[in-house]
């Protein structure tokens, strides 16, 4: 009797939110006894699929950047208009829709980079020569969002302020029609090479400049290249639209003195929501996928740690120990503060 007493009592401890390690990748944060069951939310519904296992749930769920959570239904679920929904059913959303209490049900919310931004620094001596990047081009924007999201690679620890140079950046960024003010003045959706100053007292007629830019449209996959011409002592950047194959090109020599090429030992994942009201942002997950990057000598030690962070899906080092590849970097939520 003891011992069946101490197991109900175990049973019976739920906190409301937890972090459900039992599948390797994300670590999706579960919010346990609820559901999404009032109509308002159901313009915020992405799809609803049946006779899923919660591990094909959360697959699922990954690799499509619309959906920021859903609720996967464990015994039944009673939604609006009485339908009834049975175990193994799942029905994905983006946005914040409004939550209700369902036995029945467990939602769960993608995981995001603290502040949607994740950076990865070679050791002292090493420095990366190559970063590459998919991501695509959200389906659901604010047409008052204005936010850049990119892979960058920029200088690591200097201990001289005054010395720290810019970030090389893919940039993709979404201009309201209303406010075209991006390369180019496109509305709505464009991306472009860029050089941007990360601060210091920069001696420079240009703290930031880029190459051309092109317009893209939602669901568009972008594969970004940030890649060191070591013979012509530059960096090329080059952004690919593989829906239609075209592409814009930013070659730039970066020097941190005459005749010196500079070290770029820190790559970032970055995602900056522009906008000052905080009632502004994308209505969905971004995120960064297929991720390769290279450093320059090999390093055991590359990316040590990167599995145990929850919004970082499955990460390896290459035999060679300069190749880092990384399946999916989840950089933004909408139910997270992210400023």
């Amino acid at each position: 009797m003891m011992t069946e007493k101490k197991l109900l009592a175990s049973d019976d401890i739920d906190p409301l939110v937890i972090f459900a390690p039992e599948e390797p990748g994300l670590q999706w944060q579960r919010i346990s006894g609820m559901a999404v069951l009032d109509e308002a939310s159901q313009e915020l519904e992405v799809c609803r699929m049946s006779c899923m296992t919660l591990a094909e749930a959360k697959a699922f769920a990954a690799t499509d950047d619309r959906i920021s959570f859903f609720f996967y239904v464990k015994h039944y679920a009673i939604m609006y208009h009485h339908h009834v929904l049975h175990a193994g059913d799942v029905i994905f959303f983006s946005g914040t829709p409004v939550l209700h209490a369902e036995p029945g049900a467990d939602c769960f919310e993608k995981p995001a980079a603290p502040d949607s931004k994740l950076s990865i620094t070679a050791a002292p001596g090493n420095n990366w020569i190559s970063v590459q990047a998919q991501l695509q081009v959200p389906f659901l924007s604010s047409e008052q969002a204005h936010a850049y999201l990119w892979p960058c690679l920029r200088p690591g620890q200097d201990n001289n302020v005054e010395n720290m140079d810019g970030g090389l950046q893919a940039v993709l960024s979404y201009n309201p029609a209303s406010s075209a003010s991006g390369p180019g003045d496109h509305a709505g959706w464009w991306v472009c090479g860029q050089y941007v100053h990360a601060g210091g007292q920069q001696k420079t007629a240009q703290t930031c400049f880029g190459g051309p830019s092109m317009p893209v449209k939602p669901g568009d996959i972008l594969s970004c290249r940030i890649v060191y011409d070591a013979a012509n002592r530059s960096w090329l950047q080059t952004i690919t639209n593989t829906e239609n194959n075209n592409s814009v090109s930013f070659p730039v020599s970066v020097k941190q003195k005459p005749g010196q090429a500079h070290d770029r030992n820190t790559v970032s994942f970055s995602l900056e929501n522009l906008s000052q009201a905080r009632h502004r942002h994308l209505h969905q997950c971004l995120s960064l996928f297929n991720v390769i990057i290279k450093t320059k000598y090999p390093q055991s030690n590359l990316g040590q740690g990167l599995n145990n962070l929850p919004y970082v899906d499955h990460a390896r080092l290459c035999e060679n120990q300069s190749s880092l590849h990384i399946s999916r970097i989840i950089l933004y939520s909408p139910m997270l503060d992210v400023r």
